[in-house]
């Protein structure tokens, strides 16, 4: 009778016990810092191992995820030219030349001897409305002069660009006189078509200069337009 039950209970006090371990187990994981769950592997890659010793025992304070990216970057080039790693600060760049469109005042510039040059005004866009000329000088933006030697042109752009809707109050000069002219930030379309022609009587040319989300409707507009002056597809 004590056999039968010994028989009953033993695996429901296996289970109660192995229950109990678990939950120790878990709680004990728990508090060391690991959030992977029971189950989850304690095993890390070297790198990482490498990025942790020296956040913790480096004798400098060092700027761990700016190794983490030049970390990657290396590991990109073992692999195929396709495959690139974008750091978080160029992921709004790269994510607006896949939209084909920015917001800003719709220009282009170089800097020369640390002055900003405009060379390309975009066509009714809203600098162009504002009356900014190729060969203006742009000293200042919304009061931040623009003269200084530590920027590079990803800063400027942000100073510049900004929210549709938004002003950009700029401090120009122009032939050698200094002007004030205030931008209304816009939307600024960016075509992925830089050339369609015929190259003959019944031969088109189209040049992509990059994929967008407009370049399908580009393309087949510059293809409507060439096929109406006899372009044989």
């Amino acid at each position: 009778m004590v056999n039968k039950k010994l028989q009953v209970w033993l695996p429901l006090l296996f289970s109660l016990i192995l229950i109990i371990g678990m939950l120790l187990g878990y709680k004990l994981n728990d508090n060391g810092g690991n959030k992977k769950g029971f189950f989850a592997s304690n095993s890390s890659n070297s790198l990482q191992e490498a990025l942790d010793l020296i956040k913790l025992r480096y004798v400098d304070s060092v700027n761990i995820g700016l190794l983490e990216g030049k970390a990657i970057q290396e590991i990109m080039t073992e692999l195929d030219p396709h495959s690139v790693y974008l750091p978080p600060v160029k992921v709004q760049a790269a994510n607006e030349d896949l939209a084909g469109n920015f917001e800003g005042i719709g220009l282009e510039f170089n800097v020369f001897s640390d002055t900003v040059n405009i060379v390309y005004v975009i066509p009714n866009g809203p600098s162009d409305k504002a009356g900014l000329l190729i060969g203006d000088k742009i000293v200042a933006v919304n009061k931040v002069s623009l003269t200084q030697e530590t920027f590079d042109t990803d800063s400027i752009k942000k100073y510049i660009r900004g929210e549709r809707g938004s002003t950009a109050d700029l401090q120009i000069i122009r032939e050698s006189k200094q002007l004030s002219i205030s931008v209304t930030r816009g939307t600024i379309p960016v075509s992925s078509v830089d050339a369609a022609y015929m190259i003959d009587k019944t031969t088109g040319y189209i040049k992509l200069n990059k994929f967008t989300e407009n370049s399908y409707e580009e393309f087949m507009q510059a293809m409507e337009n060439l096929q109406n002056k006899d372009c044989k597809v």
